[in-house]
């Protein structure tokens, strides 16, 4: 029976609350509008952030990095400056030990110097790739993003493939020729004429930028390299779970550096980690610019149910008159806050949704609004979103909590209302 009684004054108290939160409709409107902006902004934002983190580590995966990337440890210590005198020992080998693995789908080699690209007017360092064309394919997904033939099919003597908009600065195209110069192997200095046999229009800037590619049989002789070798790139199976991706490449890592003291195979669980990390601080900066327009919101909600106790205090005395109690008073205001943050925070819901649909179908496109800028990550061309139910929740609760604790001190104040003065009140 008590319980009952109880339900039936929370119900009654329910059905006070909703009709007073729209008796001052304009008020209200301006409350919940703040907490639809700052709400789905949040869902949205959050949206695009999840889907940069999967293109970029995609783009490390499937472009640049690889599942596993092999050097010496000599080498690994000079990396930034693509040093030539450390190449792997034994390549067959350690490609015979990573072809054991059933996780492992391939295996190429590469090696990257610092060359010089001219087009007989202007010039500009660059970085090159080294490549077998055949086996770095079933690698990278390069050839997805190529325009032009693949450096496997020149006959026509030294070929070159090009990043887009590196080709565009030097006012090249498909067919054009230009001169590389470049130190080899044995600090010599060395120019020859290539072919700009392709293209590449990639989703990572850096590659678009400042990369070329060149085949071993076009490096050999110009580098003097003589076999020379400096790194491997391994594809593995590919996994739905992120996680188990990074523990696949963590695990054939540890089992090379194992086997092969010399050698220092670093995984992409290794480099996708330090990625998210860095992911993580950009998100902390966009939590923390919603987290103040929510504070706004909480003031507005606050100040809402502050002016209505003030102008209904004549309204609360006949109620206490009635037999409620302090407490369904102070219950009857914390009902009207949370019901405009629960209307708010499904606003906001269904305005992040609009916008999570907006960037999961259309994307965003990051040429058309960075430029040329460099945002230190390999994300280009057009951005897609992710859905993400949880943060939606939390979202949701963020809001409808935000609301209840911006009503506390305005119900507390009403619940603190003598009877007879506020009768009195005019």
């Amino acid at each position: 029976m008590k319980k009952r009684k109880e339900r039936t004054a929370w119900t009654t108290l329910a059905t006070i609350a909703w009709r007073n939160v729209w008796r001052h409709g304009k008020r209200t409107a301006l409350t919940v509008i703040t907490m639809t902006f700052g709400l789905g902004l949040y869902i949205g934002m959050d949206s695009i952030l999840k889907g940069m983190d999967r293109m970029g580590l995609e783009n490390m995966m499937e472009l640049s990095d690889s599942s596993v990337k092999i050097t010496t440890r000599a080498y690994d210590e000079e990396a930034q400056s693509m040093p030539l005198d450390y190449g792997i020992p034994d390549v067959a080998a350690v490609k015979a030990f990573l072809m054991q693995d059933k996780r492992v789908l391939a295996v190429s080699e590469r090696l990257r110097f610092v060359g010089q690209l001219s087009n007989g007017q202007d010039a500009l360092p660059v970085q090159i790739i080294a490549i077998n064309p055949q086996d770095d394919d079933q690698v990278f997904s390069l050839a997805n993003y190529r325009t032009g033939d693949s450096l496997a099919a020149q006959t026509e003597g030294p070929a070159i493939m090009l990043g887009k908009k590196l080709a565009s600065e030097l006012g090249l195209q498909i067919g054009s020729w230009v001169t590389l110069s470049a130190r080899t192997r044995y600090d010599a200095q060395n120019a020859q004429d290539f072919l700009v046999a392709a293209l590449l229009d990639t989703p990572d800037p850096t590659i678009n930028n400042g990369n070329a590619y060149i085949s071993f049989a076009a490096a050999e002789p110009f580098l003097d390299l003589e076999g020379l070798r400096t790194e491997l790139v391994v594809r593995m199976q590919k996994r739905v779970n992120l996680k188990d991706a990074m523990k696949d490449s963590d695990e054939v890592a540890a089992l090379v550096n194992a086997n092969f003291p010399e050698l220092s195979a670093k995984s992409f669980g290794e480099i996708g980690r330090q990625f998210l990390e860095l992911s993580k601080a950009k998100s902390k900066g966009a939590g923390m610019i919603i987290f103040i327009m929510m504070i706004i919101a909480g003031v507005g909600i606050a100040n809402t149910v502050l002016m209505s106790v003030y102008s209904r205090i004549r309204e609360i005395g006949v109620l206490r008159a009635f037999g409620l109690t302090a407490k369904d008073i102070r219950r009857l205001f914390l009902l009207e806050g949370g019901l405009i943050g629960l209307v708010g925070s499904l606003a906001g819901l269904l305005f992040g949704i609009m916008l999570d649909a907006y960037f999961i179908f259309w994307g965003m496109p990051l040429d058309a609004m960075m430029g040329n800028i460099d945002m230190g990550l390999p994300v280009g061309g057009n951005l897609y979103g992710e859905w993400n139910p949880d943060q939606m929740v939390v979202a949701v609760i963020i809001g409808i909590l935000i609301a209840l604790y911006a009503s506390r001190s305005p119900a507390k104040r009403a619940g603190k209302l003598e009877v007879t003065n506020a009768l009195r009140f005019v």
